[in-house]
């Protein structure tokens, strides 16, 4: 296995997103996906009546769902232009 590397790097190999989207695509995988986050969503079985602990588990399970999200966004080739916000829109971007 090797060691991550910086995301940069990541985007500069064309070959590593388009098979990792390969793998994404894949039925066990999407399968594999489902089962994982359904085994470790929130039921009201495992919900305790302390509101701080509840918010703590909802988190948890909001950053590990954001997991298989961030894989997807592997697959998509980063573009060269920085992007302003919509509401942003009006300031240029260049130095004219």
């Amino acid at each position: 296995m090797k060691p991550p590397i910086p995301i940069e790097q990541w985007f500069r190999d064309m070959a590593a997103p388009a098979e990792l989207r390969e793998m994404l695509d894949s039925d066990v995988f999407k399968l594999a996906a489902a089962t994982l986050k359904e085994a470790a969503g929130p039921t009201f079985a495992t919900l305790s009546s302390d509101p701080e602990a509840n918010a703590m588990k909802q988190a948890w399970y909001a950053g590990y769902r954001d997991a298989f999200q961030d894989l997807e966004k592997l697959t998509q080739p980063k573009t060269t232009q920085n992007k302003l916000p919509q509401e942003w829109a009006h300031i240029s971007l260049s130095n004219e």
